[in-house]
């Protein structure tokens, strides 16, 4: 007896567990404004986020270390809201790799905090990136380009976003390039 309840248990959770991932949602909820949330993002077919790239400056200088910082504009296209969790990049001066940046955190499980940002519906979110260079003597090259403020900035990236709600999580990715 205990153990038909125990496999009726674990039958329903597997089925639980299923239904967001098999597409069953998406053909059971039709579009309709009652829809609560979480079964409006499992029912919809998540669209990348669109990252831009406006503008990499220096913001500070000094012969020791220099600041960069990267403006981003970061737009969720979806009718749904969409959680950004990271957005990790390269940063190149004139084809060189000189600097990693990140902004957020990728989210490693439900019980862990994130820096992260929520992203609403056809609404473009503005962030900044800094990467803090030190000057190792290595690159002159470099230290010349921001003393004179002559940069040839590209930036290569990888943005991460998930639905993440309690019925559904569609966890995505976009890359992005930018040359400034």
């Amino acid at each position: 007896m205990i153990g038909v309840a125990v496999g009726i248990l674990i039958a329903i959770t597997v089925v639980i567990a299923l239904i967001p991932s098999s597409g069953f949602l998406k053909n059971f909820v039709q579009e309709n404004p009652q829809v609560p949330g979480g079964l409006k993002a499992a029912s919809t077919e998540i669209k990348p986020v669109v990252v831009t790239v406006n503008k990499t400056s220096v913001l500070s200088f000094t012969n020791k270390e220099s600041i960069i910082d990267t403006k981003f504009d970061v737009l969720n296209p979806n009718d749904v809201t969409v959680i950004l969790e990271a957005i990790t990049y390269d940063l190149y001066e004139n084809g060189v790799l000189v600097g990693h940046g990140q902004i957020g955190e990728r989210l490693e499980g439900a019980l862990q905090s994130s820096n992260y940002y929520t992203l609403v519906e056809h609404y473009t979110n503005q962030l900044d990136g800094k990467v803090i260079l030190e000057n190792t003597g290595n690159n002159p090259e470099l230290w010349s380009a921001l003393q004179k403020n002559d940069t040839k900035w590209s930036i290569v990236g990888q943005a991460f976003y998930n639905t993440n709600t309690v019925l559904s999580g569609q966890p995505g990715s976009i890359g992005f390039n930018s040359t400034q």
